[in-house]
């Protein structure tokens, strides 16, 4: 026999009830919804926290790689340092520097590496809404501070090898046909006799405050260590 919904049957059986009855049965019913809410926003929660470690592990791994570029970027200036320091100390005469010195500091006399460090890690955190989600907002602020501090650098070390390639190819420009014909475009002596050249071999040791370096390189140790113990 098939069973009818009866609205009659359930007042009845309300009605019946004494009011502990009622408040149990609206408790049991209360407490269902509740733990049914809490267990949504508590899988929620933790889907969202899972999000959150893996951008942050990105993130470590992209000041990582950063690191790393700013380190070479760093060894090639000084190279161009030590190079120039040896030029003026032998009055830019390259005579009586030895032919090994001069071989291993040749990057002052064409290399050209610009400096370039990632962003798609942060790009991720910073374009999703899970900042929000992160309570340490001053690991935040440290995050965005290294980021910042990088693109300063950046500018630095382009603005010195735009500096060098635009007086690198002037000076080259201004070779004679027989020099060109000679093979001797961008030797160490033509070079040595430009007076532009000159001017940037006495400018190069001092171009750089070598002190954002180290305080740069330290930044990024310390923020890959702790976004690598917080998020493991």
């Amino acid at each position: 026999m098939e069973t009818r919904f009866s609205w009659s049957k359930i007042k009845t059986t309300i009605k019946g009830w004494k009011l502990g009855d009622y408040f149990r049965q609206f408790s049991i019913v209360a407490a269902g919804i509740i733990v049914t809410f809490w267990g949504s926003d508590r899988i929620t929660e933790n889907a969202r926290q899972k999000e959150v470690r893996a951008t942050m592990q990105l993130v470590a791994d992209e000041l990582e790689y950063n690191k790393g570029e700013l380190l070479e970027t760093e060894y090639l200036l000084k190279q161009d340092m030590h190079m120039s320091l040896l030029l003026k100390e032998h009055k830019m005469s390259v005579a009586e520097i030895p032919q090994d010195t001069l071989d291993k500091y040749q990057g002052l006399f064409g290399n050209l590496y610009d400096f370039s460090y990632r962003t798609d890690a942060l790009d991720v955190l910073k374009g999703s809404s899970m900042m929000q989600y992160i309570p340490d907002k001053r690991l935040l602020q440290d995050i965005l501070q290294a980021y910042y501090q990088l693109g300063g650098v950046q500018k630095s070390v382009n603005d010195y090898y735009s500096l060098k390639k635009s007086v690198l190819v002037s000076v080259n420009m201004l070779q004679s046909r027989e020099e060109v014909l000679a093979g001797n475009s961008g030797s160490i002596y033509h070079l040595l006799e430009n007076d532009k050249f000159i001017n940037f071999v006495d400018l190069t040791p001092n171009f750089f405050v070598w002190r954002e370096f180290i305080s740069l390189n330290e930044i990024l140790d310390k923020q890959i260590q702790v976004l690598r113990a917080k998020y493991k």
